[in-house]
């Protein structure tokens, strides 16, 4: 078994379509479970982000960083559920409206709305600026990064790491097993303890040690 973090993914839409039929050779829609973005939420009134966070999906990371200010970060295969499963809230049409004039057309196909879809004016959805994300405070900056982790080796060893993720891609390349996994730095870390438990693998503790010392002030917050 072996673990590489994959650093070179793209952070750009278009340039992701060829990176995850190229390189991934993943479906689009399985691949965008690692094609994550940072937005900030303003809303004028408490309601629209109580009833957001009553049907909150797994994988979507949401924190208040000031008065009715928010900052949550998703994988678009998760805003993709979003807009199949709950566009009748506020939040949610405003996020499909936003991205939709963002982002190229395949990162919404088959999932696009039948109906026309009118936008909330007291909630606001903004990009996280990378100036601003450089900005955040370490317990955000641990929760909100997501790094791409590829985890290959034969199909009993990932099967029997598979419970140990809440979200990722399995892949099967010939004789090898792949399971892609978008982990949070501090998820990382405590996925890394149970890895190094379960395989004894001194790559684990090489990755850690590399991403301690790029993201050093999260380490203090985990």
């Amino acid at each position: 078994m072996k673990i590489n973090w994959i650093t070179n993914i793209p952070v750009k839409a278009q340039d992701f379509l060829s990176f995850c039929k190229n390189s991934l050779k993943l479906p689009l829609e399985e691949g965008l479970k690692l094609f994550w973005i940072n937005l900030k939420l303003t809303s004028m009134s408490d309601s629209p982000v109580y009833k957001f966070l009553e049907r909150i999906p797994t994988g979507i990371k949401f924190d208040e960083i000031g008065k009715r200010k928010y900052l949550f970060t998703l994988s678009f295969f998760t805003l993709r559920k979003l807009v199949e499963e709950h566009l009748d809230l506020r939040i949610v049409k405003n996020l499909y409206l936003k991205l939709y004039k963002q982002f190229p057309r395949e990162f919404f196909k088959g999932c696009n709305p039948k109906h026309s879809i009118i936008s909330s004016q007291d909630i606001i959805v903004e990009f996280l600026e990378e100036t601003e994300k450089k900005e955040l405070p370490a317990y955000l900056k641990a929760k909100h990064i997501v790094l791409v982790f590829k985890i290959s080796g034969n199909c009993e060893e990932l099967i029997s790491l598979l419970p140990e993720l809440s979200f990722y891609v399995l892949q099967r390349e010939k004789k090898e097993y792949h399971v892609w996994a978008p982990l949070s730095i501090s998820e990382f870390v405590l996925f890394s303890l149970k890895l190094k438990e379960k395989t004894g693998l001194q790559e684990v503790e090489n990755l850690f040690q590399q991403i301690k010392a790029i993201f050093p002030e999260c380490f203090g917050e985990i």
